[in-house]
């Protein structure tokens, strides 16, 4: 039985590659749009997903499963929401919301530490 596990992070993380982890040994790197196919030895396999300091959550897989990696949706608006804060304490000194956008900026960073990939099985 194997195991394919497939990209698919659209424009938001398709820079850098992902590197998967199974059952703790970094096996591959994926980018955007690649798959990759592999022979579990057991019948349950834990898996990860990280890319330098973002990551996911580990998953327990079970044979001849697909699976599709994508950047989870609230990761990424927490992550974009902390733009306009920035910016606009910025450009005009504004230090309310400064320190909104960098309280964003520090949620996003430690919320995307575990939960920035998500594993979405697409066939069981």
């Amino acid at each position: 039985m194997t195991i394919k596990i497939t990209r698919k992070t659209g424009i938001g993380g398709g820079i850098t590659p992902v590197n998967i982890k199974i059952n703790n040994e970094e096996i591959v790197k994926l980018n955007n749009h690649q798959s990759h196919f592999f022979m579990p030895k057991i019948e349950k396999t834990k898996v990860r997903a990280n890319d330098w300091f973002f990551g996911s959550k580990e998953t327990i897989l079970e044979n001849s499963n697909d699976v599709v990696v994508r950047i989870n949706r609230k990761a990424l608006i927490l992550n974009y929401s902390m733009l306009p804060f920035i910016f606009w304490g910025l450009v005009m000194t504004n230090v309310v919301s400064t320190i909104i956008g960098l309280v964003l900026c520090l949620a996003s960073i430690f919320y995307g530490r575990k939960h920035w990939f998500e594993f979405v099985i697409t066939k069981k």
